[in-house]
C-alpha cells in the first residue's frame, strides 16, 4: 500500500477522527497525539480498552464498537501486535478512512489497508497537521529530500 498526498488530505478533511491507542499517561505518545490534535481544533474521539475520561473530560471509548455510528475515520497508534485486529475490526464496522501511525503497522497490516478507500500508513500524523517542533523539522527533512507523499 502506498500513501499518497490525496489519501492524507482525505483523512484530514474528516470532521471527527477516532483514535485507537489513546493513553491516560501524559508521557506516552498516544496521549501526546490526542492532546496535540485537540489543540489544533481537530475533533478526536479517544479509544482505549480501559475507558474512562481524558484530563479535559472527554469520554474515552472502550472499543471501536462503542464509538458513535457515524464515525468512519480511525487513527491507529497501537503496538504492532494489536494493530492487525483493529484494522480488521475497522473494516468489519465500515470505517472508510484509516491512518496507521508509523511504527504501528506490519506487512499484514499493509495488505489489510488495501480494503479501505482512503488509507495512510508509515507516516506520522503530527507531521501533517500544521507541525511544530520536531514534527516540523521532520516535515522539512521529508520535503527537502523528496520523501513527502505525492
Amino acid at each position: 500500500m502506498k500513501t499518497t498526498k490525496a489519501s492524507i488530505e482525505a483523512f484530514l478533511s474528516q470532521d471527527t477522527i477516532a483514535m485507537a491507542g489513546y493513553s491516560h499517561n501524559p508521557k506516552k505518545f498516544g496521549h501526546e497525539v490526542y492532546k496535540t490534535l485537540r489543540e489544533k481544533s481537530i475533533k478526536v474521539l479517544p479509544v482505549n480498552p480501559k475507558g474512562g475520561v481524558t484530563e479535559s473530560g472527554d469520554i474515552v471509548y472502550e472499543s471501536l464498537e462503542s464509538l458513535p455510528v457515524d464515525v468512519k475515520t480511525l487513527l491507529v497508534i497501537t503496538p504492532k501486535e494489536q494493530t492487525e485486529a483493529l484494522v480488521e475490526k475497522a473494516h468489519e464496522l465500515g470505517f472508510t478512512h484509516l491512518w496507521v501511525q508509523q511504527m504501528s503497522g506490519t506487512p499484514k497490516t499493509e495488505e489489510l489497508l488495501e480494503k479501505f478507500p482512503h488509507a495512510v500508513s508509515k507516516e506520522c500524523i503530527l507531521k501533517f497537521t500544521n507541525p511544530t517542533g520536531v514534527h516540523k523539522f521532520h516535515w522539512w527533512l521529508s520535503k527537502t529530500f523528496g520523501f513527502l507523499p505525492k
